[in-house]
């Protein structure tokens, strides 16, 4: 499928079984009850707990429930899926370890080349005479004063550590961020946890993708999911019904349409 296709096909999916998609929204909705309450001037701690803990839950069952929809598009398959409360559960419980196990490498690893970079030049920064002028500045002239007074090649410094530091991140977040996409979907495709880390296996489902057109996808995925968000925002700018509407409506049609997408490029492989 070419990218017109694969968009084309998720934009009209919502649509396919309104039924169905007002019941993903109902379910969204649940996990604004706090909001809702406060917006007719309602506050309970106690209720807010319990209401904080069902929004957890119920987020981390429409993290499985999008594997489903996922999976159907992966099997081409235009039936929108019905819950299936404990496997939907499970799966999102599943998701949430293959996305931490994913992303926890390339955070440390910036996080340490962060800190290798930018010790030197903060501690100069921050040195002891720098911290004891800030400590007596009493206007916003003797704040730039007190850093005035900081070596010009620690500024430098600090700037090339940010800089190589913020390269890395980029690099890394988008190698690692490709391969958990299609780790997710090798994990609803198989329903397998094991398949999500098979390295060997998702390297060559990259390649038969093309790599370039797994970012042009994801560009163009960023784009249009923006847009919605956009929209559901300004809906949930309404008094009273915003946020109702935005989650009945915005927030379950973004959950079938971004899955279904990802499911139809992986659909190739």
């Amino acid at each position: 499928m070419d990218f017109g296709e694969i968009f084309s096909n998720a934009l009209k999916y919502p649509t396919l079984d309104y039924q169905k998609l007002l019941i993903v929204g109902a379910v969204y909705i649940l996990t604004i009850l706090t909001v809702l309450f406060l917006q007719f001037g309602i506050y309970n701690g106690t209720l807010s707990l319990v209401f904080g803990i069902i929004s957890l839950l119920v987020n981390i069952l429409l993290l499985g429930y999008g594997l489903s929809v996922l999976r159907h598009g992966i099997e081409l398959d235009d039936v929108i899926p019905d819950f299936d409360w404990v496997t939907n559960f499970i799966d999102g419980i599943k998701y949430i370890v293959v996305t931490f196990v994913y992303l926890i490498v390339p955070t440390v690893v910036t996080f340490i080349v962060g800190i290798a970079l930018g010790a030197g030049p903060l501690v100069t920064i921050f040195s002891k005479q720098t911290m004891d002028s800030l400590t007596n500045a009493n206007t916003s002239s003797q704040v730039t004063q007190a850093f005035s007074s900081v070596p010009q090649e620690a500024w430098t410094g600090l700037i090339t550590a940010i800089s190589i530091t913020t390269a890395v991140a980029i690099i890394l977040f988008v190698i690692f961020g490709i391969f958990l996409e299609i780790g997710i979907c090798r994990l609803a495709k198989y329903g397998s946890f094991g398949e999500a880390f098979r390295f060997g296996q998702i390297l060559d489902d990259v390649k038969q993708i093309g790599i370039v057109k797994i970012l042009l996808f994801f560009i163009v995925l960023s784009i249009l999911a923006s847009i919605i968000g956009f929209v559901i925002g300004f809906i949930s700018l309404i008094p009273f019904i915003g946020v109702i509407v935005g989650s009945l409506v915005g927030r379950s049609f973004l959950l079938l349409f971004s899955n279904r997408a990802v499911g139809l490029l992986y659909s190739e492989v």
